[in-house]
């Protein structure tokens, strides 16, 4: 268990900046990292971020002083305890209370060892308070904000978020130009990579991604991209003519899904970060896509030159909360003034494309369940510039997406593609709906 007091290094860090991202830090951290235990580690350390409400709560059963918390440093270590106790099977009671004391400054050795003792001695009764609770938040240790906006949705059920407690698990693409479905499974068979074929969607699910990401030379052909973010480019790669601008396009794997899905369009990818938009250009020559290409633009002013482009896709920025397996700090982390203000950049972006191209439908998509950052921004963008949903649900329920049907849009919802929860929305203008 030599990776408790790498794990509570990282979330010390994490918990004094709590709006800091958990999985940057994590990468951070691991790059020096040169012990042989990194998936206990991430794993221990999503796990604590995933679970924080409910280890909050554990804790809180065992403090005298119920006003008074620990030093942060305690607090770290208990709740790593406390997670590993009772969510984990794989390491014993005893080495689990050890390595969390030995850890422990010494003025707070014999507290940590008190509550941990005590939790010991209490541990089914504490599981069975957790389990029968009423209260989903602490069950799931999901935030009030997010079960509110999962009840809009219809997706508040007990299943539905067993399924955003989960860990994760990823999906791999490459591209059918230059493999097969069948020699791509027979590669990851090779690397002993464990996979589950999705060949409706023409991609692989797997838990050991990260394996695959340190085999560029073995397994360079494959790229990471999550179910949700493909449905995006399905829709695309049905409705798009001839030219597509996909303008916050990084990390990209919209625009490389839809260049292996349609060779023959033209594809203009943009984004504000240059930065960002290096690691699609290393995809793009390295999956040889050729129909891509790459620059740096700002939504809202965005450069001339792509009037032909009939087809634009906004990934807008938003609070991922349709990704709370593989970020589960955001669990407790979004907040109203953060869905606030990037509903006001959506609006502003989703316009700001509306004017630029009057004659192009526009696919907006979140990876968001939030009303406030998907719908309620298509409504004010369609009612304002005279633009008309076009229905996508159809097309997608042929995939096995499980939907929620909204005015504008719908919602991706949890289902055995293990995606994402998204919103999508296909804004046409008035002359294509009347045609």
């Amino acid at each position: 268990m030599n990776f408790l007091a790498p794990a509570a290094s990282v979330l010390l860090d994490y918990y004094r900046e709590p709006q800091a991202n958990l999985r940057l830090l994590l990468a951070r951290f691991l790059q020096d990292y040169a012990g042989a235990d990194k998936s206990a580690l991430t794993r221990t350390v999503y796990g604590v971020a995933r679970k924080d409400i409910a280890l909050d709560h554990v804790i809180g059963l065992f403090l005298k002083n119920k006003g008074q918390k620990p030093p942060l440093p305690t607090q770290v270590l208990l709740k790593i305890a406390v997670f590993l106790l009772m969510y984990s099977d794989a390491y014993p009671e005893y080495a689990v209370v050890n390595e969390a004391v030995d850890a422990a400054a010494r003025k707070e050795k014999p507290f940590v060892n008190a509550v941990l003792r005590q939790l010991l001695r209490r541990k089914r009764e504490v599981g069975e308070q957790l389990a029968g609770s009423d209260d989903p938040s602490l069950r799931y240790s999901l935030s009030p904000l997010l079960l509110a906006g999962l009840r809009r949705i219809d997706a508040s059920g007990e299943a539905d978020l067993e399924y955003l407690d989960r860990e994760p698990v990823f999906h791999l693409r490459f591209n059918p130009g230059r493999l097969s479905l069948e020699r791509a499974h027979q590669m990851l068979e090779g690397a002993a990579i464990p996979c589950r074929e999705l060949r409706v969607l023409g991609c692989f699910e797997t838990a050991a991604a990260g394996q695959v990401l340190e085999k560029p030379e073995e397994l360079g052909d494959f790229y990471v991209q999550n179910t949700g973010s493909q449905a995006v480019a399905f829709v695309a790669a049905a409705k798009a003519e001839k030219e597509v601008c996909d303008v916050a396009a990084a990390p990209g794997g919209k625009s490389l899904t839809l260049a292996c899905l349609r060779p023959d369009l033209k594809i203009w990818a943009s984004d504000i970060s240059a930065l960002r938009l290096r690691l699609l250009e290393q995809n793009i020559r390295r999956l040889r896509l050729n129909g891509i290409q790459v620059f740096a633009a700002d939504v809202l002013r965005y450069p001339a030159g792509r009037e032909a482009a009939d087809l634009i896709i906004l990934d807008a920025p938003c609070t991922s909360s349709g990704t709370l397996r593989k970020n589960p700090d955001l669990k407790n982390k979004i907040t109203p003034e953060t869905v606030r203000t990037n509903a006001g950049q959506q609006k502003l972006m989703l316009a700001s494309l509306a004017t630029r191209f009057p004659r192009a439908r526009i696919l907006y998509a979140v990876c968001s369940f939030l009303a406030e950052e998907s719908e309620e921004v298509v409504e004010k963008a369609a009612i304002a510039r005279g633009l008309r949903p076009e229905a996508i649900a159809p097309m997608l329920g042929k995939y096995g997406y499980r939907l929620k049907e909204a005015k504008y849009g719908c919602y991706l919802l949890p289902s055995g593609l293990n995606n994402d929860l998204f919103y999508i929305s296909l804004l046409e203008p008035e002359r294509l709906s009347k045609n």
